[in-house]
């Protein structure tokens, strides 16, 4: 199992899309969205560096993700695979 994470596919998320590739996360369309992948146990992603204000941070997830979510506050999104 993969764990993955679903952005908009807007110009206001390139930010999280480039740290997501720059902590190996592979990047897939996926309608209006963009897929973004790994198969690693887990994930982390810092807002430090991205340039995006804390509320479109928070926003990242509303596409969706397929893990769990270990800890998500205004600076860090550490995502892990689910649970058997």
């Amino acid at each position: 199992m993969t764990l993955a994470l679903y952005v908009l596919d807007v110009p206001e998320f390139v930010p999280v899309v480039r740290t997501a590739e720059a902590a190996g996360m592979v990047t897939r369309r996926a309608g209006d969205y963009l897929r973004l992948s790994t198969a690693a146990d887990e994930v982390v992603l810092r807002r430090e560096g991205t340039g995006i204000r804390t509320a479109l941070w928070h926003a990242a997830l509303t596409g969706g993700v397929d893990a769990r979510i270990v800890l998500f506050d205004s600076e860090i999104l550490h995502l892990a695979k689910e649970r058997p």
